[in-house]
């Protein structure tokens, strides 16, 4: 429960953010100078930072020129980057187009740092990825400023290796993607089923339920949800909206059950938006900003309830779990969840994947605009119609 004090502290926190935010507007973000700086915006980044950040393992590689161009504004600016070297760098093969994805506007700053889970993607990125032979963006550098709670991370350009980033409404998903996707899935997640990683080198990794919990204290997330079930009520069936304020409690309790069997890295955004497609057209998936530990169902309902047409899913659902299931015993996991566990996990967890599309058309003011509506609008009718299919609220209430 929010109380007086609760939210005294959490306008505090807000308040010391918009005064950081200012000043830097003001005063100036200094450049980046040494590793573990993050900088304010991709076109801060020098010459001279970048050949610490690309050059170190290169003697006598420097970086010459670097332009950032491009891109968009979301929870990151995302900018590519051209960059040029000398001749030791040219030599090397070192990377002349970069990604870099850095959270540093206001709203970013409020979703992330106050809900704890800032520090996410730079543990990913630094300890996980590389172990991880997952079709997705490869870290030059990753970090996060405890203070200042900005975040930057310097990517492998995949579009210059042949991937394409296609529009989900446009970009029907097959029953061979659908399998790609849960193929990814249980990767990342049999490689780190209750690893001792999650207690070690991930322990600043926040686990689900305590970032949800962040969230609804100091972002106001669920009367956004609530405001979300109005702003959608054209594409949620009845029977959800009518129960559009047991939606909160519903999903607390579904994260709570969530911690409670075997814990796992859980990408926690695996909306359409966040999937992309090799040079072959296999699917891999991106965007590892909002990384949490938890139990492996809360990523798949989401994925599957999401991505797919109500119709496919319907169709697929039974047959795409038992894959997740063999492919978990694939990649290590000794003792995979039963069918019937999983199933009824899969119906229990998909609260999840729908409060975060309802929140980005609830948002306020104060956060950024994530998805366009009509985005929104369309993966609230698949998730919607599934809470309806799967019966979830009796799953949990």
């Amino acid at each position: 429960m929010i109380t007086i004090f609760n939210k005294i502290a959490v306008l505090a926190d807000i308040a010391n953010l918009v005064t950081k935010v200012a000043l830097e507007k003001i005063i100036k973000v200094p450049a980046p100078a040494r590793l573990g700086d993050v900088p304010a915006c991709a076109e801060a980044i020098t010459p001279e930072w970048l050949t610490l950040v690309m050059c170190a393992d290169y003697p006598g590689a420097k970086v010459e020129t670097v332009r950032a161009y491009g891109g968009s504004n979301g929870t990151s600016q995302r900018r590519a980057l051209v960059v040029t070297y000398n001749d030791a760098g040219k030599k090397a093969g070192l990377p002349e187009k970069l990604f870099t994805k850095v959270a540093s506007s206001l709203g970013s700053r409020i979703v992330l740092g106050l809900s704890g889970a800032v520090a996410g993607e730079s543990l990913f990125y630094n300890h996980i990825r590389g172990k991880l032979n997952l079709r997705s963006p490869k870290a030059y550098y990753a970090a996060f400023d405890k203070k200042a709670l900005r975040t930057i991370a310097i990517l492998s350009d995949l579009s210059d290796e042949g991937y394409t980033f296609p529009e989900p409404m446009t970009n029907p998903v097959t029953r061979k993607d659908a399998e790609d996707m849960v193929e990814q899935m249980a990767m990342y997640h049999g490689a780190m089923w209750n690893s001792p990683m999650l207690e070690n080198e991930l322990r600043e990794l926040k686990n689900c339920y305590d970032v949800q919990e962040a969230l609804n204290d100091k972002v106001g997330f669920i009367p956004c949800v609530v405001k979300g079930c109005e702003r959608s009520r054209v594409v949620l069936p009845d029977s959800v909206y009518q129960r559009r304020h047991d939606i909160g409690p519903a999903l607390m309790k579904a994260l709570a059950l969530n911690l409670e069997g075997p814990q796992t890295l859980l990408h926690q955004d695996v909306h359409p938006g966040n999937w992309l497609r090799d040079k072959d057209g296999r699917m891999g998936l991106y965007d590892w900003q909002v990384v949490t530990k938890g139990g492996w169902a809360l990523d798949y309902s989401y994925a599957m309830t999401l991505i797919l047409s109500t119709e496919n899913r319907r169709a697929w659902e039974k047959d795409l779990l038992a894959l997740y299931l063999e492919k978990l015993a694939e990649n290590g996991v000794a003792t995979p969840p039963t069918f019937e566990r999983a199933w009824h996990l899969y119906c229990q967890q998909i609260f999840h994947g729908a409060v975060y599309a309802l929140f980005t058309i609830g948002r306020s003011a104060l956060m950024p605009k994530m998805q366009p509506d009509d985005y929104s609008l369309w993966a609230i009718q698949r998730v919607g119609q599934a809470i309806e299919d799967l019966e979830s609220f009796n799953k949990v209430l």
